[in-house]
């Protein structure tokens, strides 16, 4: 942890160091494998909790050029435990989960195509097999989830790992961040939870907060309440003003599909009001409005640069080879072709990233997933709380997205893969509802 230093903004940390593969952590990824593998023979459902619990955590050791990380150890006895119980593949042949698939294979063939052009084919390797990894958890979890579609371990698991992040962003706003901005006179720190910077924290919680709250509507579980209310604190302490607007927006999907009952509004509108209130006060103290309302960049580091910098620089790579683009993973490698050598980061947009880097064909395949999601979820008409979160969750991430790319971190596309899976599963058991749809009490 870098205790915060009056003075000193901290750049966002966005690469972690590279460890290698040690005898200990081979053993701890091992046992760790064997324990979700267990669990997964024994009740699936629990183990799609435990995968969630995994989420925000990397301790990632390299071999062979390859990171082995928390994730990928859960995933690997998932998978195992799921093949040992012999569990039907017959969901993934179902219409909506079968359309997720060939979205997720839009994307991977986009990149395989985009290593034409690639100066640095290594880096699309990287890219291809980390959407590999979002595929696999998919396939994984809507496998065993639709065998044991029991979700009390998915919402204890949910409600914990928020409980866990708004701690770690306290005690990084006390102690120390790694990453903070100067505003009016005042050092202010960003938070990033146990991820590698605030921006990415807040998609992740922009994928977590809708799913909370659109429970927390139809349930007043105090922990519920209390996991909404510190996760929202957490998301304005990131000072993410893309990721703060793209989680109104998640509120505000969440609201008008679940049409909750009056008193159950107000009672949120009362509730909003004074968190809202205590936030805007803060922020006024210390002058935090003149940065959120204005579209000035917050001075960077040289190697990152700003959104002017590359989102100029996304479009003239993308010209050099606009069908294919010009290699996954290669744009922080060819920002020197376009006169920005001190520059190694990603286009901080998912949009002008896939154009860039992908060409048509890849801009193509992320709006044809983007499409996908959100027609299938829409078109369920239901008040599932996980069903209306995950959709809430995904038009968020998608607005959020226009000014950063927060899919380039496997902890925050890991977490996106496994809410989708749970999703699609969601979708099929709408169909079976029968009677009124319930209401929020």
């Amino acid at each position: 942890m870098i205790r915060w230093q009056p003075g000193y903004v901290y750049p966002p940390v966005w690469e972690p160091p590279h460890y290698p593969l040690d005898l200990v952590q081979a053993l701890f990824f091992i046992a760790l494998a064997f324990a979700v593998g267990l669990l997964a023979h024994r009740r699936p459902s629990l183990c799609v909790g435990a995968l969630i619990l995994c989420a925000p955590f990397a301790d990632a050791r390299y071999v062979f050029g390859t990171s082995i990380t928390v994730s990928k150890a859960a995933l690997a006895g998932f998978v195992i435990g799921l093949i040992v119980h012999r569990v039907s593949l017959r969901v993934l042949r179902e219409k909506p989960v079968r359309a997720l698939l060939l979205a997720f294979a839009g994307i991977l063939g986009a990149i395989v195509l985009s290593a034409l052009h690639a100066a640095h084919e290594d880096a699309v390797a990287r890219e291809f097999f980390k959407w590999i990894e979002y595929a696999a958890v998919f396939a994984a979890v809507v496998v065993g989830y639709a065998y044991d579609p029991d979700d009390r371990p998915v919402w204890t698991a949910l409600i914990a790992v928020a409980f866990f992040e708004a701690a770690a962003a306290v005690g990084q706003l006390l102690f120390g961040a790694a990453s903070g901005v100067f505003v009016g006179g005042h050092n202010v720190p960003r938070v990033s939870g146990t991820l590698e910077g605030p921006n990415q924290f807040a998609g992740w919680l922009n994928l977590l907060i809708p799913v909370l709250f659109a429970r927390m509507l139809t349930d007043r579980n105090p922990w519920l309440i209390g996991a909404v209310v510190l996760s929202g604190a957490a998301e304005a302490a990131t000072i993410s003003r893309s990721g703060i607007v793209a989680a109104l927006a998640a509120f505000a999907v969440v609201l008008i599909v679940t049409r909750p009952k009056r008193r159950v509004g107000l009672s949120f509108a009362a509730g909003a009001a004074a968190v809202g209130a205590i936030l805007v006060t803060l922020g006024l103290a210390i002058g935090l409005e003149a940065r959120f309302f204005s579209v000035a960049e917050v001075p960077q580091p040289d190697h990152l640069g700003t959104r002017a910098i590359l989102w100029a620089a996304a479009i003239e790579l993308w010209r050099t080879s606009p069908l294919v683009g010009i290699g996954a993973g290669n744009f922080e490698f060819d920002l020197g072709m376009v006169g920005h050598p001190e520059v190694q980061t990603h286009a901080n947009s998912l949009y002008l990233q896939a154009l860039s880097e992908t060409g048509l064909a890849g801009l193509a395949a992320t709006l044809s997933m983007l499409w996908t999601l959100f027609a299938t979820f829409a078109r369920s008409f239901s008040r599932r709380p996980l069903l209306i979160g995950v959709l809430a969750g995904n038009i968020a991430l998608a607005l959020h997205q226009i000014f950063d790319y927060v899919w380039f971190y496997p902890k925050v596309g890991v977490f996106w893969a496994i809410l989708l899976a749970i999703g699609a599963i969601e979708v099929l058991a709408a169909r079976n509802d029968v009677g009124p749809m319930p209401e929020a009490t």
